[in-house]
């Protein structure tokens, strides 16, 4: 449940000297540094993630090491490895160390509310960032609207299967991700959504991917024995599903079959030029993590904020694909191999 975080009681700390962080991606360790007076506050933070096997999450850390370096602030990155443990701990030591505000993107809504909620006892505020908690007091919660994200890939996927034969009744798998995760929730309403408009639209099956590719390419080998030439597209609620969808397609001779995901990943945009009927709506996670940072800083200074900062997404297709890789993944920025073979998100 989100509401209105209380004022910080870091007013007390002094002007010119103040705890911060060590950046790192093994925990929180606290140390002393000084302030210019008149200088700009600098806080203390963490980002927490559910893992850093998706490149998602490491653009996030990217865009989040920079803002350590610009902007009076001081953190550290945790990586959750996809152990709700793990998160739980990190973010635990957050709170025992006292810094000034959290952003966190849950692995689920429910798991980490016990540190959520020791967050708001130590009156730290919360951030949650791509993924929401189920209870517990946050400040805000900045993100894609990941109904709209799954009902613009869902309504995407159909615009390609009409352009791809015209028929009366196009029938769609859905590969879902990490059951619990708020977005994994919201991604499937928005598929249904879409369904709901769409009489000539039907769902023959949906079944965990869990985010990742090595899991989806199984489970759309299982939907391709079940149902065949019967499937006309797929709809993943990820990129890197929406990638082991389409292996698992061309493997059984199928590579024709439309696929749309959401995220933006660089992996599955690179088969966009030779593939006319994939597409995606890119999140954006550094203006999520900026945006998430002026919204800590906001709430460490007591002010108000809405319930929900949202994030524009991006529809990206062949028409546009080189573009949106140069812009993000091009010259000077720091990429990474999507990875398909190891289990989480």
């Amino acid at each position: 449940m989100r509401g209105k975080t209380r004022r910080r009681t870091f007013l007390k700390r002094s002007a010119l000297l103040g705890g911060t962080l060590a950046i790192g991606t093994t925990g929180v360790q606290a140390q002393e540094t000084t302030t210019t007076p008149g200088d700009q506050q600098t806080l203390q933070t963490v980002l927490s993630v559910p893992s850093l096997e998706f490149t998602f999450f490491v653009r996030m850390q990217n865009a989040f090491e920079e803002a350590t370096q610009n902007q009076n602030l001081n953190g550290s990155f945790l990586d959750g490895q996809n152990s709700q443990s793990k998160q739980i701990s990190d973010l635990e030591t957050a709170v025992t160390n006292d810094v000034d505000f959290i952003m966190v993107s849950p692995i689920t809504a429910e798991g980490i509310v016990p540190a959520i909620e020791q967050a708001n006892d130590a009156d730290i505020p919360v951030v949650t960032i791509d993924r929401n908690v189920a209870q517990g007091e946050v400040a805000t919660y900045v993100a894609s609207q990941n109904v709209q994200l799954g009902q613009r890939s869902s309504s995407l996927l159909l615009e390609f299967m009409q352009q791809r034969a015209d028929q009366d009744t196009y029938s769609i798998v859905e590969l879902q991700g990490t059951q619990g995760a708020s977005v994994t929730n919201d991604r499937a309403e928005g598929l249904q959504q879409t369904l709901n408009e769409n009489d000539n639209m039907e769902l023959l099956g949906s079944q965990t991917g869990e985010f990742q590719t090595s899991a989806a390419l199984s489970t759309m080998e299982d939907f391709i024995t079940r149902f065949g030439d019967d499937i006309d597209g797929v709809y993943a609620q990820n990129d890197l599903m929406a990638l082991g969808a389409f292996r698992a397609l061309g493997n059984a001779g199928r590579g024709d079959v439309p696929v749309t995901g959401i995220d933006g990943s660089e992996a599955w945009v690179e088969t966009f030029p030779d593939n006319q009927y994939h597409g995606t709506i890119a999140q954006l996670p550094e203006e999520m993590v900026f945006r998430s940072i002026e919204a800590g800083r906001t709430a460490v200074q007591g002010g108000d904020l809405p319930d929900f900062i949202p994030i524009e997404g991006r529809q990206v297709t062949q028409e546009n694909a080189e573009q949106y890789l140069q812009e993000f993944f091009g010259d000077g920025m720091t990429t990474t191999t999507e990875q398909t073979t190891t289990t989480p998100s």
